[in-house]
């Protein structure tokens, strides 16, 4: 036969059970949204650097396209008869040599921006693309406009020409676009035109 005391004594260890079972929710429940707001965090830290470092390797394009095009902007066949008028028309085995003459700075201003979104995967398309051209020797300064008034007018071999391009970072997570919101980014290169 079994005493009082022994008869209680499971019930007071399921108690105990159902009460440990408690503490861990509850200290679930707390910690749960601070992991995972560190969590999404770095997710949107990284694609934050990932988004910088594809702008600077767009900028980079822009300004490989826009310093072998500038100096053949306006020109024509009957200039050179190399000159196509875009990237699609070069063919090797027809027209070895050839390069793209743009007609005008505004068709320049879209090779160079088409070039500078071929490299955006991931990130989504680079709406502003600005052009600058200086004079060889002169550092890549001033302020930078877009086609209208355009800045390379007239270049000659050696010129500097530099490609600016702005994006706007937008973070995953909604705690972390209320926190820092939309991030305009911008990234810039200059190459010898050639």
């Amino acid at each position: 036969m079994r005493s009082g005391s022994e008869s209680g004594a499971p019930r007071l260890l399921s108690g105990a059970r159902g009460r440990l079972h408690g503490q861990a929710l509850v200290e679930t429940a707390l910690i749960l949204p601070v992991f995972l707001l560190i969590l999404f965090g770095m997710i949107d830290g990284g694609r934050f650097v990932y988004t910088d470092s594809v702008m600077s390797q767009a900028a980079r394009e822009g300004a490989r396209l826009a310093a072998v095009e500038a100096h053949w902007l306006g020109k024509t066949t009957a200039d050179d008869p190399s000159c196509v008028a875009s990237p699609a028309a070069i063919d090797p085995a027809v027209n070895p040599g050839a390069h793209v003459c743009p007609a005008t700075p505004a068709s320049l201003l879209t090779d160079v921006a088409t070039a500078v979104n071929r490299m955006t995967a991931g990130v989504g398309a680079i709406s502003q693309v600005h052009i600058r051209c200086s004079a060889a020797g002169s550092p890549p300064i001033g302020e930078w406009v877009s086609p209208s008034p355009f800045a390379c007018p007239k270049t000659e071999l050696g010129d500097i020409v530099s490609v600016r391009v702005i994006f706007v970072y937008r973070p995953l997570t909604p705690v972390a676009g209320q926190i820092i919101g939309s991030v305009s980014r911008s990234a810039y290169a200059s190459m010898a035109i050639d």
